[in-house]
């Protein structure tokens, strides 16, 4: 299996890119597959009792990441091609479970930080310690909430550095097994709570955890749900007084005799769409439909809401048509797409003048960089309007048309910054792309498959 590039300090060293006037986006474009469902099924799969075949996983460095941490906790990881993989699970149990020789290699993946963290803390071997080894932007990030539920329910967890362990996701940590109680109060991501689930299904016992205020990013945990429950787990959800959710999970995995294949990756498809229509042609993403669990194909709402043409089909998801209506979007439910919709508003602000805004936003702070605060620097020095709150970002016009000279944007090492930078180079003549190959987080060919698909890119040292 390819071993990707980790840079050390975070920062990726390419060449800067962007998008040059001319060319036009048109045509049927595939791109990668899933990462969420992918980091999900490669955990889930390592947990489960029986064999699990993967088909269509992408190469992202995300997901290549939890290809190395199975192999290091399955029983057995066979690779049947590029793309497809067949892993023999290890489930917990007396005198049994996951017990990595080495740190977890979880890179620059929150998803995949947090449900390795709670795999290890309630289905590792029982009496061990083991570690997480984060780098680059993840080194800095964290999971406070995740750190407090399972502390109180018995799992060791401290710093590798001997520092705070709510402050890192370079944790070493001691297992416990099965929680009696478990409880996460005020998660600050739908990945804690997908986390925690996972790791309870693992056992054939009912356990129940308690969710105690609002849980961001819906739809993520709503694929979470449906993966565990055709791996053959019960689970059952209710909302308690004072806004508590509780939900009963009993194991264990099954993964079923037929293989999984990863469908197409929503968010990816987003930035696509947009090109399509920001670059004056129109693209098709074949694989996807409403039907989806993932709640970024919601992209083809968000893109009409702009007076784009832009549906769901039996063909997949289609957009074309330049944005030109002012919106207020609300993407609590969808926060991944607001990169794309942030270039989308921008484009609606050059072309009619439109003031959009963006809110649900609170969890962007959090994520690779500072989402908001990158987005509206972007877009203020390319001189449109950039209103930044602590959830919300408004677009407007401002002096973008009196702007002509070329600008190089820092998408921090964030891979969605690069596309939502890389787009408004359709916007706006002259943008230019810094450290452009940290989309190999998640889209290594973003660059080629958007110019094979009529986009004319170009590059410079």
């Amino acid at each position: 299996m390819t071993t990707p590039h980790e840079p050390r300090d975070g920062s990726y060293g390419a060449r800067a890119r962007g998008f040059a006037p001319g060319g036009v986006s048109c045509g049927v474009l595939r791109v990668p597959g899933s990462k969420s469902l992918a980091q999900r099924l490669l955990i889930v799969a390592s947990l489960a009792s029986d064999e699990t075949r993967i088909t269509a996983l992408p190469d992202g460095e995300d997901v290549l990441a939890a290809r190395r941490t199975a192999r290091l906790v399955a029983t057995e990881v066979e690779d049947l091609a590029p793309a497809a993989v067949r892993i023999v699970g290890r489930p917990p149990g007396p005198h049994r479970g996951w017990s990595p020789p080495d740190p977890l290699p979880v890179g620059e993946s929150g998803t995949l930080a947090r449900l390795a963290l709670a795999a290890l803390g309630f289905c590792g071997r029982a009496g061990a310690g083991f570690e997480l080894a984060p780098f680059g932007t993840l080194a800095r990030r964290s999971s406070p909430a995740l750190v407090d539920a399972l502390r109180a329910a018995g799992v060791g967890l401290e710093s590798a550095s001997g520092g705070d362990a709510r402050a890192t996701f370079a944790l070493r940590v001691r297992p416990i097994g099965p929680p009696s109680d478990l409880v996460l109060e005020r998660p600050s991501s739908s990945q804690e709570v997908s986390a925690l689930l996972v790791a309870l299904a693992a056992y054939p016992d009912e356990i129940e955890l308690v969710v105690v205020g609002a849980i961001p990013s819906r739809p993520y945990l709503e694929m979470t749900l449906a993966l565990l429950r055709r791996f053959g787990v019960a689970v059952e959800t209710a909302v308690a007084a004072h806004g508590e959710e509780r939900f009963r999970v009993r194991g264990p995995l099954r993964p079923g005799a037929a293989p999984w294949v990863v469908e197409p990756d929503a968010s990816s498809a987003a930035v696509a769409l947009a090109a399509g229509c920001l670059s004056g042609g129109e693209l098709r993403v074949p694989g996807l439909s409403r039907a989806s669990t993932q709640g970024d194909v919601r992209i083809v709402d968000h893109l009409a809401a702009f007076g784009c043409d832009a549906r769901a089909d039996e063909d997949g998801l289609f957009a074309r048509g330049a944005p030109t209506r002012c919106v207020e979007l609300d993407l609590e439910r969808e926060p991944d797409l607001a990169p794309v919709l942030a270039a989308v508003a921008a484009a609606a602000a050059w072309n009619s003048g439109a003031r959009s805004t963006l809110t649900g936003l609170g969890t962007l702070p959090g994520k690779e960089s500072s989402r908001i605060a990158v987005l509206a620097g972007g877009l203020a020095a390319l001189g449109f309007e950039a209103h930044a709150g602590a959830d919300r970002l408004a677009i407007g016009p401002g002096a973008c048309r009196a702007r002509s000279e070329a600008i190089e944007l820092d998408p921090h090492g964030d891979h969605r910054m690069a596309f939502a930078f890389a787009l408004l180079g359709l916007v706006r003549p002259g943008v230019w792309v810094r450290d452009a190959d940290c989309v190999r987080k998640s889209w290594p060919r973003f660059w080629r498959d958007l110019e094979r698909a009529g986009v004319r890119v170009v590059e410079r040292a």
